[in-house]
């Protein structure tokens, strides 16, 4: 039996020798293998027990004691390594996971000293008189051109593309590696190939400049490179920043490589390549070759080579929902994750963070290990920020009066930070972890006296079909599964409500909450908002529903039943909001949520106040925003409040995801809850305590 046909079985029953610790630590590899049911043990050197199968890493210590033990138990072997669209940061970033691998029975695609899975896939693809494999395979290089994604994916965002200046220079791209990576030995290269490389560009090059990548290991002192001290003698100039490689292609007309990936790459961005090793892709007639295999016969096009590469040997798995996926939609979770890594590239010292928000807040923006990122003094943080030229982050409703001032007077600019809209199950004032979270550079969505991120975004942003086709996926989902910001279990049951009035829910909120109070309505309270709805409603049934941190004790508001005698027919205390909302007709509110979480249940709103949801046409508004000029549809609203906006993080994972995620977890949660910790249940006797203070003032 060979390895490959345990691919994929489900695995009941094998036993697999792992020969390395770092597979064991692999959550997804059964994934990957689709062995989900084997049994997994590490094999030690002369490992005696019985396995069915031996795994190691390619030709790394791990991989030949893999292929040594399954040939004294005469029983196959799996050579593994990281897949050519691994992850954004490095394998030694421990949140950036593998999200693809390739797997061999008969070697490993860097080493031509013998034939590989890789080989075959190639030839049978030049081969085959079906149209799939040019078809995907073109498909396969204009997603990585577009989205300009490569193994690693730690760059900062690109900057605005350069002009190709008429009469200029013809530039060179010489690509390094470190030295002893096996891959150039694999590639039948050694020292005095790269040394060849640089001679053969400046000969073949007269006048050109010559730009040399260099490793990111070697741009961080962790191994030296094999061009770095040559090329520096020779004048040539040194690319040692973290740019993506795809915008080095954009500026040069040729490039020169000895075994790294990034020569596929090259060749995918329709440069002409010079191949001083013999890579997995060279050999076939698609570069300028310094070696060659007489394996290599066939002749596929670049788009069969990316085919059998990307689309048939790698394989690929959704790091959130554990299972098999395709090249597409992992290319798709690389770009959001690089994105969000980028963004937390630029992030500087945050303000004002609670402790127990601070894991979240790191694992969401992909903060830097190395920078100090949490202050509670905006002295230190403005002149941290400062120093290091980044803005300060804090968070809005915690942000002391003059802050933005003091940010001015230092030349740092100031983004604010705020719960998402679909936030956790459980409230964030009972310390349950956030899921979501706002980062706004210009102000923050629920201040109306200036314009935010999100008021910017639903103005201006072009909504493509697709990213509204997943907004509708979104309302459809959240509505049918009843999801709201906090997700709490409650006990109240409604009552028998008339069916010959016209029923109003209106939502109370916290009466300190910074959203009341920059809410633009001359309406504080609730009770005035409360008052304000039966004076314009005197014939409705009128639901009046307090904010459950109100309930809960820990945030002041109206939660007293007595005080609404005469304004509303129903004091719903424990309910939850989502039935609520299905039970009326109209929700009435000043900034509050519900009237968002109305809309996409399809109910009337009206809108006392300007939460970011107003002013669009969708709500019957009261204030109106001179900003807000455009009529948007609900599946615009959502699209730009609740994919573009907000930054999401998988409690499971800790990985930054998308709203969908954050949507199964819930599920997951409400569906089977964990006992909450003692922080969490502190909390709770905290706010009974303070809610019979309260009463026992009246």
């Amino acid at each position: 039996m060979r390895g490959e046909d345990f691919l994929d079985s489900g695995g009941a029953g094998v036993r697999v020798g792992l020969c390395s610790l770092g597979l064991a630590r692999m959550r997804l590899l059964p994934v990957f293998l689709g062995l989900e049911k084997a049994r997994f043990a590490y094999a030690f050197a002369g490992d005696p027990r019985p396995h069915d199968i031996f795994i190691g890493w390619g030709r790394k210590p791990s991989g030949a004691r893999a292929m040594r033990l399954a040939g004294a138990q005469n029983v196959p072997y799996l050579l593994l390594e990281d897949g050519y669209l691994r992850s954004v940061h490095p394998a030694s970033v421990a949140a950036s996971p593998a999200l693809s691998l390739v797997v061999d029975d008969k070697g490993i695609f860097y080493d031509a000293r013998s034939p590989s899975r890789l080989e075959k896939l190639i030839s049978d693809a030049a081969q085959t008189t079906s149209a799939q494999g040019t078809e995907e395979g073109a498909r396969i290089i204009k997603t990585l051109r577009t989205l300009q994604l490569c193994k690693y994916n730690n760059f900062p965002a690109a900057p605005p593309a350069e002009e190709r200046a008429q009469g200029r220079p013809s530039r060179v791209l010489l690509i390094d590696q470190t030295a002893g990576d096996l891959s150039v030995e694999g590639a039948l290269a050694g020292p005095a190939d790269f040394a060849a490389m640089l001679e053969a560009a400046r000969d073949e090059n007269p006048g050109a400049e010559i730009l040399v990548k260099s490793h990111p290991e070697t741009v961080a002192g962790k191994r030296a490179g094999c061009l770095t001290e040559a090329a520096v003698q020779a004048g040539c100039q040194i690319v040692a920043d973290q740019r993506n490689p795809w915008q080095l292609f954009e500026r040069v007309d040729k490039v020169y490589a000895v075994s790294s990936q990034l020569g596929f790459d090259a060749l995918m961005a329709g440069r002409p390549l010079r191949c001083f090793g013999l890579p997995f892709y060279a050999g076939w007639g698609l570069s300028e070759d310094e070696k060659t295999c007489t394996r290599r016969q066939a002749r596929p096009s670049l788009e069969q080579l990316a085919f059998a590469a990307y689309g048939k040997y790698c394989r690929y798995a959704d790091p959130y929902r554990a299972e098999l996926t395709t090249f597409s939609k992992t290319a798709d979770t690389l770009a959001a994750l690089r994105t969000t890594a980028q963004r937390g590239h630029n992030l500087g010292p945050f303000l004002n963070i609670y402790p127990w928000n601070r894991k979240a807040v790191r694992a969401m923006f992909q903060l830097q290990q190395s920078r100090q990122n949490f202050f509670s003094s905006p002295q230190k943080a403005i002149a941290y920020a400062a120093r290091e030229k980044l803005p300060v982050t804090t968070w809005s409703t915690r942000a002391k009066p003059g802050l933005e001032r003091q940010c001015e007077a230092a030349g740092v600019a100031l983004n604010r930070i705020e719960d998402g809209f679909v936030r956790s199950v459980g409230l964030g004032s009972n310390f349950h972890q956030p899921m979501s979270l706002i980062l706004d550079a210009s102000g923050i969505y629920y201040d109306s006296s200036k314009a935010s991120d999100l008021e910017t975004l639903l103005e201006t942003h072009v909504f493509d079909d697709e990213i509204l086709r997943r907004a509708r996926r979104l309302i459809d989902w959240l509505t049918a599964n009843d999801i709201s910001k906090y997700n709490l279990s409650a006990s109240d049951a409604l009552g028998h409500w008339p069916r010959d009035k016209t029923k109003i829910l209106v939502a109370g909120q916290v009466e300190n909450d910074a959203s009341v109070m920059h809410s633009g309505s001359p309406l504080k309270t609730s009770l005035e908002l409360l008052r304000a709805v039966r004076e314009d409603n005197r014939d409705a049934f009128i639901v009046f529903k307090p904010h459950p941190d109100v309930m809960s004790g820990q945030r002041p508001g109206l939660w007293d039943p007595a005080q609404t005698d005469g304004l509303a027919d129903v004091f719903l205390r424990d309910a939850p909001i989502i039935e609520a909302i299905a039970a009326c007709d109209e929700i009435h509110v000043l900034s509050s949520l519900a009237g968002f979480e109305g809309l996409l249940r399809g109910k009337q709103v009206t809108c006392y106040g300007l939460p970011f949801y107003a002013g669009w046409g969708l709500t019957k508004d009261l204030l109106t925003c001179g900003r807000r000029r455009r009529t948007l549809t609900l599946e615009q609203l959502v699209a730009g409040s609740m994919i573009l906006y907000p930054n999401y993080l998988d409690p499971v994972t800790q990985m930054p995801c998308g709203p969908e995620i954050v949507i199964e977890r819930i599920l997951e949660q409400k569906a089977a809850p964990e006992r909450p910790g003692a922080l969490v249940m502190s909390r709770h006797i905290l706010g009974r305590f303070r809610r019979a203070l309260r009463a026992a003032g009246q």
